[in-house]
């Protein structure tokens, strides 16, 4: 052994770079296990037949997810990794809150509470985390017990940032900087809109980064920023080792890799690693990083291993993550349980044909007999499985706070709308072409131009939509009018009718 010692120290004396050549042999493994947009999903979930087929690779689709399952799969991860000498971080990229029973009975607190119990380590706010009044957005920020950073939103009035933008962590001797960014839509949400601003992904990265990079080895981004904002920042953002993404659903399987340039390196990567776990936590996101110092002393990514990790029944529940679960589901289950109709089929997407958005159309418009109805693209977050339909369910379906709008537009001014917003629709049929609308009718006639016809809308729609338009807010929830509609009812059929029609050239 000291003959070895002796040798090393002669070798760095004729030359310097031999304890380098040493050293570079140090390594540190790190594992980011990730969520993002699980959108209050704190108990298991089937998809519909229909979507099993479309998401494509999916190894498991029903009885999946739920946050006391996936606090045992992540427990038995960091055990795995930590038997080995390695560092575990569990991360989520935001909208925990806005989708299920859960966030509308405790507009986040349930979901904060659940990720508290699972333990989570850092985190970013999704554009759904500002749903709510901006008091409440601060709210729920003073209960998360992990981290939450956000480099691009400020206080309008203070100027302060809301969140910390970053943090600097150990992983062994590796210094991995985090940073937070949401979409620039988060303005335009009720939070938003009262309280705060929300800067450029793009400008407020490379500020950030350019500071990280002097305070540590390796940056990872947490973005809710959606999968194409995630590869610009890649791109044009030097510096970004790996995103953690979130906001555009993307199932991403073994991650995507963006080169920083077309150089090939002996010791690293060269580029930046994507990684993105879907929706709703049916499957917990696993980015495994093998880090290296190099003869420099510069530590950086050598390789790495990206997948998507089931959280199926074969997991058992975690008893206190349950017992959090119980705690907030026993209260409202008597409600949201019940049955108020039956789906003879399933209602979810083909193509331009969409059941549940034409549920919702027909149902408000037979609530309040008018001779239309529209409804915007993402103004409905699940399909509606066949057999019996729960006010959950419904929820799950709907999971917002908007009221049902009467409006009354000339035949021109619908058929604006029909071209500016493609809306889903029902006591209309029409096709858009490029940006032509081809055909379209009311009641089976072509529509008349100087014809004023009564419709409804949400009033989350109605804001941007029908600007200039007469309309009467009618004070009824869109939620209720749906559940009135199917337990008169009694059972209902999807449709897919083709009544909306739309090819972007």
């Amino acid at each position: 052994m000291r003959l070895l010692v002796r040798l090393l120290l002669a070798l760095a004396l004729v030359c310097p770079s031999g304890l380098a050549a040493a050293a570079s042999a140090q390594t540190a493994s790190l594992t980011i296990l990730h969520t993002n947009d699980t959108h209050g999903h704190l108990m298991p979930f089937s998809y519909p037949e229909a979507a099993r087929r479309e998401i494509k690779g999916l190894p498991a689709d029903g009885d999946i997810g739920g946050v006391a399952r996936r606090a045992t799969l992540v427990e038995r991860i960091r055990r795995e990794v930590g038997a080995r000498g390695g560092t575990t971080w569990l991360v989520d990229v935001g909208d925990f809150s806005d989708g299920t029973p859960f966030s509308l009975a405790y507009k986040g607190e349930a979901d904060v509470a659940g990720m508290n119990a699972v333990g989570y380590d850092l985190a970013t706010l999704g554009n759904h985390e500002f749903n709510y009044p901006a008091a409440h957005t601060r709210h729920l920020i003073s209960l998360a017990r992990f981290q939450l950073l956000c480099a691009n939103v400020t206080d309008r009035t203070t100027g302060k940032p809301l969140l910390p933008a970053s943090v600097v962590r150990r992983a062994g001797p590796v210094r991995v900087g985090f940073f937070g960014l949401i979409t620039r839509d988060a303005a335009s949400y009720p939070g938003g809109r009262e309280a705060f601003d929300v800067a450029g992904e793009i400008e407020t990265a490379r500020r950030v980064v350019a500071d990280l990079r002097r305070q540590s080895d390796i940056v990872v981004l947490l973005s809710h920023a959606g999968e194409a904002m995630d590869e610009r920042l890649a791109t044009e953002v030097p510096g970004i080792d790996v995103i953690v993404g979130g906001h555009s659903h993307s199932r991403l399987p073994s991650g995507r890799f963006i080169w920083r340039s077309e150089d090939l390196h002996v010791s690293d990567i060269n580029g930046t690693i994507i990684v993105q776990a879907h929706q709703w936590g049916g499957e917990l996101g696993r980015l495994d990083l093998l880090l290296a110092r190099d003869r420099k002393g510069t530590w950086h990514v050598q390789r790495y291993r990206s997948r998507l990790v089931p959280v199926t029944p074969d997991l058992a529940d975690h008893p206190a993550v349950a017992e959090v679960v119980k705690k907030y589901w026993d209260p409202i289950a008597k409600v949201y349980g019940e049955v108020v109709g039956r789906a003879a089929g399933e209602f979810t997407s083909r193509g331009d044909d969409a059941a549940e958005y034409h549920l919702m159309a027909d149902a408000v418009r037979a609530e309040f007999q008018a001779e239309i109805a529209l409804e915007n693209t993402g103004g409905i977050r699940a399909p509606l499985l066949r057999g019996p339909i729960t006010r959950g369910d419904l929820v799950t379906l709907d999971p917002f706070d908007n009221t049902v709008i009467r409006f009354e537009a000339t035949g021109r001014q619908i058929r604006e709308i029909l071209v500016r917003y493609t809306p889903w629709v029902s006591g209309i049929r029409y096709r858009v072409q490029g940006r032509q609308l081809v055909e379209a009718t009311i009641g089976g006639a072509p529509i008349d131009n100087d014809r004023v016809y009564k419709g409804v809308t949400n009033s989350y729609f109605a804001r941007f939509a029908l600007e200039g338009i007469p309309t009467e807010d009618t004070g009824r929830a869109r939620l209720e009018t749906l559940v009135s509609y199917i337990r008169r009812q009694g059972i209902v059929e999807p449709v897919y009718d083709g009544r909306r029609v739309v090819t972007r050239d």
